[in-house]
């Protein structure tokens, strides 16, 4: 019957694919005295259409002798998200062999995350970082300051590529200062992965 319920609950669940879902429920008194009901037991969910962390599900055998109970089910989502398999210092350049990927659960796992290793392969970090702790976006510079890196710059339906050094450090997204190589002008670009700015003409 826990089983009985416990599938139900997450048959109403749509999950992304990446989690993992956790699912118990609670014991039943066994001074209760209900009987199998192989083939004639029907669920659903008491109070509510929607699935929570917190659920009553009510359970019914449809045979003779009839009984009923409501029975609480909890659910925990657990989310992926990149840390490191073991400590690593402030300046270290991320790879995937120092990568791992944890689970936590959604409710704890709060921020910006990341939940795949591979844009983050190049990146350095900015302060320790202990072994399965999360790998924040301000914990990074994906272009750190003084690093080489390639400028694209868009123009129509043409790339130009050109060598700048980097002024400030910037993560995913954010704009930085570069300095071009060749005409030595500052300009603003956007990070976009390790060792590479856009800039959208």
């Amino acid at each position: 019957m826990r089983q009985f319920a416990e599938q139900f609950v997450l048959d109403q669940m749509t999950v992304d694919p990446t989690s993992r879902v956790e699912v118990s429920s609670g014991p039943i008194d066994d001074r209760l005295g209900i009987h199998a009901c192989s083939g004639h037991l029907t669920a659903r969910l008491a109070g509510s259409e929607e699935v929570r962390r917190t659920n009553s599900v009510y359970l019914k055998c449809e045979a003779e002798p009839i009984w009923d109970l409501y029975l609480p089910v909890r659910v925990k989502v657990l989310r992926p998200f990149v840390s490191v398999a073991d400590a690593a210092p402030r300046g270290t350049v991320l790879d995937e062999g120092l990568m791992t990927i944890e689970f936590m659960d959604e409710i704890l796992l709060r921020g910006d995350t990341f939940s795949d290793t591979a844009p983050l392969v190049g990146s350095r970090l900015k302060r320790d970082l202990r072994a399965g702790q999360p790998v924040r976006q301000n914990q990074i510079c994906v272009v750190c300051r003084g690093d080489k890196v390639e400028i694209q710059a868009l123009t129509g339906g043409m790339q130009i590529k050109t060598q700048g050094t980097a002024l400030q450090d910037g993560s995913f997204g954010e704009a930085i200062r570069v300095e071009n190589n060749r005409s030595k002008r500052v300009i603003q670009a956007v990070v976009a992965h390790a060792g590479k700015v856009r800039v959208d003409l």
